[in-house]
């Protein structure tokens, strides 16, 4: 005789309750529905204590698991009711008495500059741009020899710049290319430092550039029809490039609209934006926001 169970679950009680059944071997099929039956192997006593010691030492760790959080939750919740106790310094507390105060007379309130009234404004006019920390500063004797190396080391960047030049039309843009690099002489004549994030000049600016335009120095080289004037504007690295680009620009063209409209600069001008740079200071980062003025002699 052999023990088995049935394997017909749709068709036979017998299989769908999983009975084990016991049938000769030579005819060792369900007694129900006459289906062979599927031989039952008897379970290694050993292995079957394994699991449920197993299954035992399981049961426990999740119980102590879950003692062990309630006890921490029920110390929070006390913990959180108790309210805090001050420490008591061991100290005695000493009593001073204030002194008492000599009254004084009154004195009148000091103006500041915030009570004072604003200067007057036309009405609709655009608010003033700060002015710089800094000073616009001319050449007392501009170096326009092209064998320096400072001015190889700008022509070569101006030469870069013009190319990449996407507001400048291509005849213009041919022009100021031939005219910087077909030049005899080229120098830089004035500087108009900015600060951080400024773009236009200020109206004090603006006249102490036209005085500076003033200079004998200057004067001689605006005497010249030929001479071209080249505004160089520079940003600091500290953004990103697209950003640096933009900024350079503006302060060149604020410079440029100086120069024509208020300075009656009648020579050719050009802006040119030279970007983010380290041209003047690697490290101080402030003395690249900056506008130069340069003049090329073909």
């Amino acid at each position: 005789m052999k023990k088995g169970k049935c394997i017909n679950r749709a068709g036979c009680l017998l299989g769908y309750r999983g009975e084990i059944l016991t049938a000769p071997e030579d005819n060792f099929v369900c007694r129900e529905c006459r289906k062979p039956l599927q031989p039952v192997t008897k379970e290694n006593p050993s292995l079957s204590l394994f699991k449920k010691a197993a299954l035992g030492l399981l049961c426990v760790l999740i119980l102590l698991v879950l003692l062990l959080g309630a006890g921490l939750f029920m110390k929070l919740k006390r913990l959180e009711r108790e309210p805090a106790t001050p420490t008591a310094s061991s100290e005695p507390t000493q009593v001073v008495a204030e002194p008492t105060a000599t009254p004084t007379p009154a004195q009148p309130p000091i103006a500041t500059a915030a009570a004072l009234p604003p200067a007057s404004q036309p009405a609709g006019a655009p608010p003033e741009p700060p002015a710089s920390n800094t000073q616009v500063v001319s050449e007392a004797t501009p170096n326009l020899d092209l064998a320096n190396q400072a001015n190889q080391t700008t022509k070569t960047e101006v030469l870069k710049r013009i190319d990449l030049m996407p507001t400048i039309s291509a005849g213009n843009k041919d022009k100021l290319y031939v005219s910087v690099e077909r030049a005899r002489q080229m120098g830089r004549i004035i500087s108009i430092p900015f600060s951080s994030g400024k773009t236009a000049l200020s109206n004090a600016d603006g006249e102490k550039l036209k005085s500076e335009i003033l200079a004998p120095q200057i004067q001689a080289l605006l005497q010249d029809p030929t001479a071209v004037f080249v505004v160089l504007g520079f940003a600091d690295t500290k953004g990103d490039e697209k950003t640096n680009i933009r900024i350079s620009q503006e302060r060149a063209d604020s410079t440029l609209r100086v120069l024509r409209d208020k300075c009656g600069v009648a020579n050719v001008l050009h802006a040119v934006a030279m970007g983010g740079s380290t041209l003047f200071d690697d490290k101080g980062l402030e003395k690249n926001r900056t506008a130069e003025v340069w003049v090329v002699l073909p």
